[in-house]
């Protein structure tokens, strides 16, 4: 799917960030040269306005409108129930990598290698870039955050023993993968496509074709739409695979 758009992506994300960037008055966030901190911030202040709904089960939540991006999800309001594990997150907004970090080719690094994550938030820009970007980060309960944890994405057996379930939320957990409800898997297949055409991010081959199958299956939406323009003007690029939904 992706190998003949990387150089469209590329004559895009040219024309389109060097060529816009400037009348929107450049760029507020470089990841490469940002914190943890002065990222949630900005996904937190900017991207989402202080609160809006959650990524994968739909809830309502607000900013504690502090200098750490955290926030209060609205469980009741959703109908979300909280499994057992790692119920103490559930109370808190956490900032979710779509791609988790450790997945990252940032894992590649020298600085991984030698002191994982943290050690190349601080020491390298090449890892902070993938780490730090706000197209791959959004608000989720910090319970499902926490039990989704690195599992990759997948469809799940949804009367297996196995399979956790929060109530009226429709994402699905388990000890081999997680599944997001319906109307936001192309979200989260666009968000992998746009990972591996930046930052040549390595998609297994099962987890390929899954994504392409929500990818058709869920269209992209106006609120992707709306959300790729703000961090556009905030980060200085855009997701093509949501600006020109490419195929």
């Amino acid at each position: 799917m992706t190998k003949h758009l990387g150089l469209i992506t590329l004559a895009v994300l040219f024309s389109f960030t060097f060529g816009s960037a400037q009348a929107e008055g450049g760029q507020r966030h470089n990841p490469a040269s940002a914190t943890w901190q002065s990222t949630k911030n900005m996904a937190d202040d900017t991207i989402y306005f202080n609160g809006g709904r959650t990524f994968y089960c739909d809830c309502l939540w607000s900013s504690d409108k502090d200098n750490d991006g955290s926030g209060r999800p609205e469980l009741s309001e959703c109908g979300y129930e909280a499994p057992k594990s790692y119920s103490s997150r559930a109370s808190r907004i956490e900032w979710e990598h779509v791609v988790p970090a450790s997945l990252l080719p940032a894992n590649k690094l020298p600085c991984w290698r030698e002191g994982g994550r943290d050690k190349c938030e601080r020491e390298s820009p090449e890892a902070r870039a993938m780490i730090y970007d706000l197209h791959n980060l959004v608000p989720a309960i910090g319970q499902v955050n926490a039990l989704r944890s690195n599992d990759l994405y997948m469809d799940l057996d949804d009367g297996a023993a196995s399979t956790v379930h929060f109530g009226q939320c429709q994402a699905k957990d388990s000890p081999n993968g997680f599944e997001p409800p319906d109307y936001r898997k192309g979200d989260v297949a666009r968000i992998w496509f746009y990972m591996e055409d930046r930052y040549a991010l390595q998609i297994p081959a099962d987890t390929r074709r899954t994504l392409i199958e929500w990818h058709r299956a869920d269209p992209v939406s106006q609120e992707e739409i709306d959300r790729n323009r703000l961090i556009f003007i905030t980060q200085g690029n855009v997701n093509p695979f949501v600006s020109l939904n490419l195929q």
